[in-house]
């Protein structure tokens, strides 16, 4: 049962009493936000916010009973005596409707700010998947394509620079420019993963402008005990697999200590098309992680050590020799080389470390304050080998090295009467240096920032209002015929968002965001010059550029009741100077070979789009789900329509779950429409779009739950009939078809 509550202003002489509280999950702790809290027998109520907070004031001196209400939770009565203001705090079970991920399970949609937000939670259950992979489903995200091992998110055409991925608290800082940088971290250590669609930059800074995604680990365990987790994967295509292992605790002895290790890693060899083997894809990875945190009454001191390393394989067909071969390679419909199957990832090949240390610390600075201060560490290595061999073949052909410090510092104070603020501060510092060929300058970074976000609930609405102002200094050392030069590059520009959330109903919401957000163009947009060795092109910067912004509207409404799931989100994006990479004609020649040519420029674009899920129970056991994403992105300077963008597609999936006793069971066959992209001016690319196809999946699993633990098994199958097929965001399609047939199984044990 749901309830929405009204809350209408009484006059009375001694109704002075208020009742604020908290609504948390019993089992996680999870704060429930929008959980509607009422008097019984009354039109007098609220919701709680998105820290599960509430507040009801204006009461008069009685007996109640007051009523809390959400979703997916059984209805809680208490009864009050009210003589003075109280504290009171609910905390319902949560029943997750959906079974424990065979695919993307989503708690629906959240509003974070008055974002849209869609969660991925259970993350292990796709483990051994890239974040690109993991996020596919989710509607408006798209996955951007460097052959079938390099994966990275796109959320509404936007990606790279224009995405920030937020790891365990920290700004994710690595080499995430390149369309085939894949985000150098390890989903395994996510408990949920959360996406923001839409720009954000009130509360994260520049480059928000698409959104953000948050890799969200587990709670350090309050059991006392030894727990954790173990998976091990495998798969078909690639005749490999990956493992993933997990241990915390927490003692008795000393209880304030909780702590946690996780390692994972990971074998894939040369992944294969419906009709030929991929050269040169497979990948390897070795990633580990540390948490620790300390607790005492008020405080907190939380530290987080991680390592990713990794190995890709790069396509070897894509490394052409000449302009004769180069064409053969657009026109053929094999690639021009195919060697048979292997794990050695050979030239050319990339090398990638990251590593991160965190140390937070939160204050409860009152009984509705809380301070939270978060230094990070980031060191991130990237090295590429050419496949040309130098006179020492361990040297890469180029290496980039790029280390950040980042200091941020946000303060939070709930219940200031209907009111709840975030204030915050940031800073940043960062230097990159390269060796070898020349692709990129090396540069220092430093940007700054301090925002404000005041959150206010009336009655079944709930208000936001945000600001932010950041500075950022580029200094950029390039050498030249005229000698060594220095180049400025300085920004100081405001971020502004208004949103508006409202409870339609019992079973409905709305809500509506308009905000402006930027960011600065990049060092490799400005100044690349050369081969972009894994995307296999030959790329030109322009160091005129400026910054880029965006003015967006989103609106959404979500429906929700005991047969149907809905939710609609249309969405428009005014960006002002996007900064766009385009083909450019003719290819270049260099001693490493032919390559295509893409430089940056400078125009106006208007991105307009539409999300669409729904989901229909035909009995308790069996559910429909469809969803649709739609997205127009047009050149406003040139009239015509922007390239390298998402086409129209759709997904339905049936699923059918049983649970019976410590068992449950779910089936569910899916299907997934990819249109072709039609809209792209003529003769705009080196190749023409490819065609749109169907593709069919399968997916089962089954879990048990005992005493000591949950154990599942998990089996996904991808191109279930083996179709021959390309796809218009990878840039690959040059060369070959997109990976055919693949069975995948998880068996995984969490105690």
């Amino acid at each position: 049962m749901f309830l929405v509550c009204f809350a209408t202003i009484e006059l009375h002489a001694q109704c002075d009493i208020s009742i604020t509280g908290r609504i948390v999950d019993e089992h996680d702790g999870s704060a429930l936000s929008f959980a509607s809290i009422c008097i019984e027998s009354s039109n007098k109520g609220t919701m709680s916010d998105d820290s599960g907070n509430y507040t009801l004031e204006g009461l008069c001196p009685d007996t109640i009973v007051l009523v809390c209400a959400h979703l997916g939770c059984e209805t809680i009565l208490d009864t009050l005596v009210l003589t003075e203001d109280l504290v009171h705090d609910f905390n319902p079970e949560h029943h997750t409707e959906m079974l424990e991920g065979i695919s993307v399970v989503e708690k629906g949609s959240k509003v974070s700010g008055m974002q849209t937000m869609s969660t991925l939670e259970n993350p292990e259950l796709h483990s051994g998947e890239s974040l690109g992979e993991m996020l596919e489903d989710v509607p408006g995200l798209n996955s951007l394509s460097t052959g079938g091992a390099i994966t990275k998110p796109m959320i509404h055409g936007l990606h790279s620079n224009r995405l920030l991925i937020w790891n365990n608290g920290v700004r994710q800082e690595g080499q995430q420019w390149g369309n085939e940088h894949a985000p150098e971290l390890d989903p395994a250590i996510a408990d949920e993963i959360q996406v923001i669609k839409g720009p954000a930059g009130v509360q994260y800074g520049p480059d928000a402008v698409g959104g953000v995604i948050l890799i969200m680990p587990n709670s350090l365990p309050d059991k006392f005990g030894l727990g954790g987790s173990m998976i091990i994967n495998g798969q078909l295509n690639g005749l490999g697999g990956s493992s993933s292992l997990i241990l915390e605790g927490r003692s008795k002895k000393w209880s304030a200590l909780r702590w946690r290790v996780q390692g994972s890693g990971k074998k894939i060899g040369d992944l294969n098309s419906p009709d030929y083997v991929l050269s040169n894809t497979g990948a390897e990875e070795l990633n580990f992680s540390y948490a620790m945190s300390l607790t005492k009454e008020k405080a907190a001191l939380n530290v987080f050590y991680s390592q990713f390393n990794t190995n890709l394989g790069i396509l070897g067909a894509s490394h052409i020799g000449n302009f004769t071969d180069l064409e053969r390679a657009f026109n053929s419909s094999v690639p021009l080389e195919i060697q048979q199957f292997s794990y050695e990832v050979r030239r050319p090949y990339q090398h990638v470390e990251h590593e991160l240390v965190k140390v937070n610390g939160t204050l409860e600075t009152s009984e509705n304050g809380k301070l939270e201060l978060t230094y990070a560490r980031q060191y991130n290595l990237r090295e590429e080998f050419d496949r040309h061999r130098l006179s020492n073949p361990e040297r890469p052909g180029l290496q980039f090295e790029i280390v950040t410090h980042s200091l941020d510092a946000t303060h939070t104070q709930r219940n200031l009467g209907k009111h709840r603020l975030k204030t915050g501060i940031s800073g940043l510092y960062q230097v990159n240096t390269f060796e070898g060929r020349f692709f990129i300058p090396g540069f220092r970074k430093w940007t700054g920032g301090l925002f404000a976000i005041d959150r206010w609930t009336s009655g079944s609405s709930i208000f936001e209002a945000g600001g932010r102002l950041d500075y950022v200094l580029q200094e950029v050392y390039l050498s030249e015929q005229s000698g060594f030069n220095k180049y400025d590059h300085r920004y100081l520009q405001p971020s502004l968002s208004l949103g508006l959330s409202k409870l339609i109903g019992e079973n409905g919401k709305w809500k509506l965001n308009a905000g402006t957000c930027w960011r600065p163009p990049n060092v490799n947009e400005l100044y690349s010059n050369g081969l972009h060795h894994g995307a296999a092109t030959y790329e030109i910067g322009n160091r005129h550029l400026q910054a880029e912004v965006s003015y967006s509207l989103s609106s959404g409404f979500y429906y929700q009741s005991e047969s149907w799931k809905l939710q609609v989100e249309p969405y428009v994006n005014y960006m002002r100077d996007f900064i766009n990479l385009i083909p450019s004609f003719p290819a270049t020649l260099t001693i490493r070979g032919a390559f295509p040519t893409f430089e940056f420029q400078q125009i106006d674009a208007l991105l307009c789009g539409l999300d669409i899920q729904a989901e229909k129970s035909i009995v308790d056991w069996l559910k429909l789900k469809w969803s649709a994403s739609i997205l127009r992105a047009r050149d406003l300077d040139a009239k015509d329509w922007l390239v390298q963008m998402p086409t129209d597609r759709s997904s339905l999936a049936l699923s059918y779950e049983q649970i019976k006793g410590r068992y449950t069971l779910k089936l569910s066959p899916q299907l997934a429409w990819v249109n072709k992209q039609w809209r792209v001016p003529p003769a705009s690319d080196y190749v023409a779009p490819p065609d749109g196809f169907f593709l069919v999946g399968f997916q089962s699993g089954v879990k048990r739950e005992g005493k000591s633990g949950v154990t599942f098994l998990n089996i996904e199958i991808n191109n279930l009939l083996n179709e021959r097929y390309r796809s218009y965001l990878n840039r690959y399609r040059y060369f070959a078809d997109e990976v055919g047939f693949n069975l995948k199984v998880r068996v995984g044990h969490r105690f």
